[in-house]
C-alpha cells in the first residue's frame, strides 16, 4: 500500500471521527408521565340492573291498543371514585331497531315517564314486530340520590356539558335514551356538578306493550330491552 493511499485513508477516519464526534455534542433529556381522573367505578347495587315485568297473559293486555303495565321498576345504582370526581352518566338504547320512532300514543302508568322518542326505548322485536317500548327516569325525591356521606345530592342533566339545567316538580328526572344528554349530580337544586366520591342513585322503568293484535302471539314472547349505562368524566 503506497504512502499516498494511507495518508487518504487516515483523512477520511479523522473526518469520520471528527463528524461523529460533532454529532454527540448535543444530547435530549424528555420528560414524560400521564395525568389521569380518579377511577370511577358504576355498579348496580342489587338486582343486577333487570327490570323485570314478569310473565304476563295475552289475555291481560289490550288488543286493539297499548298496555301501560301496571309497576315502576327501580335500578339502585352506584359510582364509586377513587377520590372526590365530577362525573355523569349518559343512556343509549342498545335496541334502537325496536324502539318507537314518533310519540306512543299510550301514557306509561307514570305520567313523569315520557312518551316522546327520543326518551324512549325498544322492548325487542316479535315476529318483525316491535315488542313495546320502555322510558327512563332518575328518582329525584329527597332522600333517592345521595353521596357516601348520605346527604342529598340533585339529579341535573345538560346536552352539553357546560350548560346544566334541572326539572322541579318531578318524581323523575326524564331520560334521553340516545347519548344526547348528560346527567349529573349536584349539591343544591340547579346547580353544578359537584365531585363526590361516591354517588347512589335509582333508575325507574316503565313499559308499554304494543297492541297484541298487532303482535299475533302463538307461542312465547320475551321482552329484550337494553339500555347502556356509560360514566363520562366532566
Amino acid at each position: 500500500m503506497n504512502a499516498m493511499f494511507k495518508k487518504g485513508m487516515l483523512a477520511s477516519v479523522l473526518a469520520v471521527a471528527a463528524s461523529s464526534a460533532m454529532a454527540a455534542s448535543s444530547i435530549d433529556i424528555q420528560v414524560t408521565g400521564k395525568i389521569v381522573p380518579a377511577s370511577c367505578t358504576p355498579a348496580f347495587v342489587s338486582g343486577g340492573g333487570i327490570a323485570d315485568f314478569g310473565t304476563m297473559k295475552v289475555a291481560s293486555l289490550n288488543s286493539t291498543k297499548a298496555t301501560a303495565l301496571a309497576d315502576v321498576k327501580i335500578i339502585p345504582i352506584s359510582i364509586t371514585c377513587e377520590d372526590a370526581t365530577r362525573i355523569g352518566v349518559t343512556f343509549n338504547d342498545a335496541h334502537a331497531d325496536s324502539a318507537p320512532t314518533g310519540d306512543v300514543p299510550v301514557a306509561f302508568i307514570d305520567p313523569d315517564f315520557e312518551t316522546s322518542a327520543r326518551n324512549t326505548a325498544g322492548l325487542g322485536m316479535y315476529n318483525g314486530k316491535k315488542i313495546g317500548a320502555y322510558s327512563l327516569g332518575i328518582q329525584s325525591e329527597a332522600g333517592t340520590v345521595t353521596n357516601d356521606a348520605g346527604d342529598n345530592l340533585y339529579p341535573i342533566f345538560s346536552k352539553d356539558g357546560a350548560s346544566w339545567g334541572s326539572k322541579s316538580g318531578f318524581r323523575y328526572l326524564q331520560i334521553a335514551t340516545d347519548k344526547s344528554e348528560i346527567y349529573s349530580f349536584s349539591d343544591v337544586p340547579s346547580g353544578q356538578p359537584v365531585a363526590q366520591t361516591k354517588v347512589n342513585f335509582n333508575v325507574g322503568v316503565a313499559a308499554q306493550i304494543n297492541p297484541t293484535n298487532d303482535l299475533n302471539i302463538t307461542d312465547e314472547a320475551t321482552l329484550d330491552g337494553l339500555t347502556n349505562v356509560e360514566l363520562v368524566y366532566l
